[in-house]
């Protein structure tokens, strides 16, 4: 079963047939968090790294999208001290910031709101300047990323 996330969401489930996916990852990050005991793994497309206060749409930011989606882990069974994450995305598309890029910043934020969390970041692919589509299957583990400009790999 495909479970599709769009842009500013998070899917979580137990269901050890299906598969997480997102795509049209450019500057923004697609956060994978598994508890392998229990089978429990989540996905959040977030666009921006910091939410400033209480926001209508937790998941637009990489800070209250990862804890709104941790707690709904939580709620299926999974523990909070063996989750584990992967990251991918923070492509430096046409970016017109002053400074770092916002692709960099959502990098950043995401390995910083993981340790926060005191979740483990097992492997990530981030950064260049090419858009991404990512495919968590939480069972498994397996983050597959299809990158315009690279072939398809598995972290």
């Amino acid at each position: 079963m495909t479970i599709r996330v769009g842009v500013a969401d998070w899917r979580v489930t137990d269901d050890d047939d299906a598969v997480l996916v997102t795509s049209g990852l450019g500057s923004c990050v697609a956060i994978a968090v598994r508890d392998a005991r229990s089978g429990a793994g989540g996905l959040l497309h977030a666009m921006l790294p910091e939410a400033d206060g209480p926001v209508d749409t937790p998941a637009k930011y990489v800070d209250s999208g990862l804890d709104e989606m941790v707690s709904a882990l939580l709620r299926l069974g999974a523990s909070p001290s063996s989750l584990t994450a992967k990251l991918a995305g923070g492509s430096t598309m046409l970016d017109l910031s002053i400074g770092d890029s916002v692709g960099s910043r959502n990098v950043s934020a995401a390995e910083r709101a993981l340790a926060d969390a005191d979740i483990e970041l097992l492997a990530s692919e981030t950064g260049g300047d090419s858009g991404r589509s990512v495919s968590f299957s939480p069972s498994s583990g397996d983050v597959t990323i299809d990158r315009v400009d690279a072939e398809v790999h598995v972290i």
